[in-house]
Formats: structure tokens, sequence, C-alpha cells
């Protein structure tokens, strides 16, 4: 027993301990997220929102991400209950796949899942921990990143 635990101990130590997109934070305000984007973020006007009923969350602040060579077009949902930040989705040229899909794998580690559609090419990756990841990538096609806190 002694040694499960200390294994389980071990392994969650090894575990990424990164959660959260870049440099927000899972429940911020929107205000909060723009002033951390350091003008990358814009709050969206009212005709540029996204509502998601089924998730019960809005799209409200949108723009564009920067970090070295990679650009993504960017867009985080919020909790239409309490107002947190709980998803961000991004869009990317299709050149931009490769330096994301490191990106993700240094922060999270490898992914949990990884799929390939024959027919069309597309490669899928799936994380689940620390966050919900979903990166789609179809050759010739813009990157598609889907993320978002446990549980949304």
């Amino acid at each position: 027993m002694r040694r499960a635990t200390l294994a389980a101990a071990l392994a969650l130590l090894a575990w990424p301990a990164e959660a959260h997109w870049e440099f927000t934070r899972w429940g911020m305000t929107e205000q909060q997220v723009i002033a951390a984007s350091r003008g990358q973020l814009r709050l969206l006007p009212p005709q540029e929102r996204r509502p998601v009923p089924s998730a019960r969350m809005e799209y409200r602040v949108g723009g564009e991400f920067r970090s070295g060579a990679l650009r993504l077009t960017v867009a985080l949902a919020f909790d239409a209950r309490n107002g947190g930040l709980v998803c961000v989705s991004a869009r990317g040229e299709a050149s931009q796949a490769a330096a994301l899909r490191q990106r993700l794998i240094r922060n999270f580690g490898q992914p949990l899942e990884r799929g390939q559609d024959p027919g069309t090419g597309m490669e899928s990756f799936v994380w689940d921990r620390p966050d919900e990841i979903n990166l789609d990538l179809t050759p010739g096609q813009p990157v598609i990143m889907l993320h978002c806190s446990r549980g949304t």
C-alpha cells in the first residue's frame, strides 16, 4: 500500500504541472485576459460574439496570439453562468502545425491519443490532463486547436 501511494505521488510529480492557456488562467474575467495579453487580444463587439448554448459559454474575446514564429487567430470563451474563462479556440496557417504541436507537447507532455484519417490525412491529437486539448492537423488546411479547462 505504501509503495502504491509513493508510486502515485511520483507519477503526479512527473506529470506536466502547467495548466491553463499561455498567459491566461481559467476563471479570469474578460478584462483580466485582455490585460494579461498585453495588447494581443480585444473584447469582441456584440455582433462578433459566438454563444455555444450546449456548453453554456460564449466567445467574447479574440485576437492574434504571437510567440516567436507562432501566429494564431484565437477566440476565448467565457462561462455563461459565472463569466470566467473556460476555453480557447485557435486557428493558424497550415505552416504553423508543427510549431503548435511541439509547443503543446513541450507544455503538456505527449498526447493521450493520436489518430489519422487515411482518406484526408488529418491527424488528431488529444490531451486530457491537466486540461482538455484537441489539435487537428490536415495537410494544406488551417491548423485547429480547442483548449478547455477540465470538465468544460
